[in-house]
């Protein structure tokens, strides 16, 4: 059965970001482009055997406090980077010495898209020293976070000190441990450093679970200067199972840092690469567009590194992030396939109005042109990340006959938008569009 991607997407974007469309075994997924995600990490990395404060929060915040930084932060990570969920770290102790500050972010955070909370180890390759607490962080999380449709739990992150056998052993137990949350809520991390996914895809038991890849540019070499070659990279990782899993970590130089003693000025990733990181981001954004794969950049914010796709200023409610590199972020809205897109392609049997409508944006306008093949009014609609319509713009059209129409959104705020365009009821075209004047 064909069915056209336009309608798909444009009933999508409405319920999945208002946590209303989940994904199901599978038997039945196609992609998982769904998340549009970035992590928001700790300055001095999520390994750590203490408490895990993600950027801009302390040992001294309250839940209040939190939930005005997760308001800043995940708000702008909205409306400046178009993304609808964020990755977000746990480990025993902050579960269990930090939990009553840290729900205040996470809380926030859940009214704004998805929110995958992943495991950490004191430190890469690290094992839990005390199952027990182990256990307890989940069963303390999933009792908080399990009904909520937005919530997913990342179950380990980058798992390599164990072995396939055990791994698989543990994953297994966690599924027996909390039967009744969704699998389509689970991320599996792949073996090792979530570089082999076929490890987990193919173990029946994790049918309906989805999976994690990580990849990275020191994962391979700086002789792979090709793009071609990073997005073969990563399919040897992923194998036959792209249609379940999600890229939970991939990055790369966002601002100035060097590198085996050699410095990196801002590099421009919309144009063809000279070196191995600029290869890398054009290769995985590739791969991931590709696949219609989701992801989940790293980091979207952490303070301190030269990959975080914004910088932090300002304190409490004056937060502000700033763009680090604005290639960057064309290149991630790339990898999500349909976040970028600046014209509306008309397609199915259902909707042949038009031939080449067209839709961009230029400062506070938006410009509608397309040539209907019948006459008729009709609107064009913007609904926000909540799937709430935002407004709707009137028009009429005479068939055969270029139409041009200007709408001011000068009344609209930064962030991502679906218009909708239909023409006597009927479905013409729909695009995401992202302002950020």
């Amino acid at each position: 059965m064909k069915i056209s991607n336009r309608r798909i997407h444009s009933h999508a974007f409405r319920g999945v970001l208002a946590g209303t469309l989940f994904l199901c075994g599978s038997n039945v997924l196609a992609s998982t482009n769904q998340f549009r995600g970035v992590n928001w990490a700790d300055q001095r990395d999520n390994f750590q055997s203490g408490v895990v404060y993600v950027s801009g929060l302390t040992s001294t915040d309250t839940y209040a406090s939190a939930s005005v930084m997760a308001d800043r932060v995940v708000g702008q990570f909205v409306s400046k980077l178009g993304s609808n969920g964020v990755r977000m770290p746990i480990n025993e102790a902050t579960v269990s010495t930090y939990w009553g500050t840290y729900t205040g972010a996470i809380d926030m955070a859940l009214t704004k898209g998805r929110v995958d909370l992943c495991y950490w180890g004191k430190s890469s390759g690290a094992n839990p020293p005390d199952m027990t607490a182990w256990w307890n962080m989940w069963t303390t999380v999933i009792t908080k976070y399990g009904a909520n449709p937005n919530f997913y739990a990342e179950v380990f992150n980058e798992p390599s000190g164990y072995s396939k056998a055990n791994l698989l052993t543990l994953y297994a137990q966690w599924l027996q441990k909390f039967p009744n949350f969704p699998r389509n809520r689970i991320i599996l991390d792949g073996s090792g450093l979530a570089m082999n996914v076929p490890d987990v895809g193919s173990d029946s038991r994790f049918a309906e679970c989805l999976l994690a890849v990580h990849d990275y540019s020191f994962f391979g070499g700086t002789d792979m200067t090709k793009d071609s070659q990073w997005a073969n990279h990563i399919k040897g990782f992923v194998g036959n199972y792209s249609d379940r899993t999600i890229a939970t970590e991939w990055g790369g130089p966002m601002s100035t840092g060097s590198k085996n003693g050699v410095t990196y000025q801002p590099m421009n990733y919309n144009v063809a690469g000279t070196n191995f990181f600029e290869a890398y981001i054009r290769g995985i954004s590739q791969q991931l567009h590709d696949w219609k794969m989701g992801s989940f950049y790293w980091p979207g914010l952490r303070d301190g590194d030269w990959y975080s796709m914004t910088t932090r200023s300002g304190t409490g409610s004056s937060t502000n992030l700033t763009i680090s590199n604005q290639s960057g972020v064309d290149r991630m809205h790339y990898s999500w396939v349909d976040t970028v897109a600046t014209s509306i392609q008309a397609s199915g049997t259902d909707a042949p109005l038009s031939a080449r409508p067209k839709l961009t944006s230029v400062g506070s306008r938006l410009r509608l042109e397309f040539t209907p093949q019948s006459t008729g009014s009709g609107s064009m609609k913007l609904f926000g990340t909540d799937g709430k319509l935002v407004n709707s713009f009137h028009l009429q059209a005479t068939a055969n006959e270029n139409c041009s129409r200007s709408f001011d959104l000068s009344g609209i705020p930064n962030g991502l938008y679906l218009a909708d365009l239909e023409i006597d009821g009927r479905p013409t075209g729909s695009s995401k569009i992202l302002l950020n004047r």
